[in-house]
């Protein structure tokens, strides 16, 4: 579902952005009023998030525009501004359905998106696979290879939050807030350990595809990489992980390469070849 945002500021933009697509939603983000209106013209949205403090023109203005040219079919959420019952007032006269003042609190934010887009019925995902992994979204299960591998139910929201979103640096607050729905203590290791729990449960490892890394005091991501072994190999080892949910570091340090700790073949002769030439 695309959502509009009309935000000059980058850090509350990327703030917006992540929260919105950790919800499942596409974003387009305008940073001035009139390149929102033209696009707004041909590109139709689901919702509008109208920062109150823009440059250019007016968000009271951009906020009137709309109603005379679009009607009310778009739903436009005013954030930010002085606050207190008159802008409010305000905000709602020129034709806003919500107005959310300064600071703008993550987890009211996500509940007052939801219940705007209430009125549009969203697409049903009951199904998530990429490579060797699939997710079973209704059963709440989660598959490698064919064999179910047991999660908590925290660790199977974290899982599908990371698989659907690849390749994307999810920033730590934003997870906590879409699996825990609240922010945790400075310092908890709570997000930390589930990220481990989940390398070992679903060998979150090259050999099958994909990398999971954790960015220090910013968040995590999950890259596809290329499988460092065959096809085969990387379902066997999956197999392995989902038959008894055991960590894969079981047998070998998930973040040891598979070679560590031997010597290359053929080292030996080049050493003793060396020596002799001394």
């Amino acid at each position: 579902m695309r959502i509009a945002i009309l935000e000059d500021d980058p850090a509350r933009a990327l703030r917006l952005e992540q929260m919105l697509a950790l919800g499942g939603h596409d974003t387009a983000r305008f940073r001035e009023g009139r390149a929102l209106m033209q696009a707004l013209r041909s590109e139709p949205c689901a919702l509008l998030l109208l920062a109150w403090e823009i440059p250019g023109i007016p968000a009271r203005d951009v906020l009137l525009w709309i109603r005379r040219a679009l009607g009310g079919a778009l739903p436009v959420m005013v954030l930010g501004g002085r606050g207190g019952e008159a802008h409010i007032a305000e905000c709602i006269a020129l034709g806003a359905d919500a107005v959310v003042p300064a600071p703008v609190r993550g987890a009211e934010l996500a509940a007052r998106v939801q219940a705007l887009l209430r009125r549009v019925p969203a697409p049903r995902r009951d199904r998530l696979e990429l490579g060797p992994y699939r997710f079973a979204l209704d059963e709440r299960r989660a598959f490698v290879g064919g064999r179910q591998v047991r999660l908590s139910p925290k660790e199977f929201e974290l899982a599908v939050l990371l698989f659907r979103h690849a390749g994307q640096l999810l920033l730590r607050r934003a997870v906590e807030l879409a699996v825990w729905r609240c922010a945790m203590p400075r310092g908890s290791r709570t997000l930390d350990s589930h990220l481990s729990r989940l390398r070992a449960k679903l060998a979150l490892q090259p050999r099958n595809g994909v990398r999971l890394s954790s960015v220090y005091a910013t968040g995590c991501r999950l890259d596809l990489v290329m499988p460092a072994v065959a096809p085969a190999d990387a379902l066997a080892a999956a197999s392995v992980v989902a038959s008894d949910a055991a960590p894969i570091a079981a047998s070998e340090p998930a973040d040891t390469p598979a070679g560590a700790g031997r010597p290359e073949r053929g080292s030996r002769s080049r050493g003793d070849a060396s020596g002799a030439a001394r």
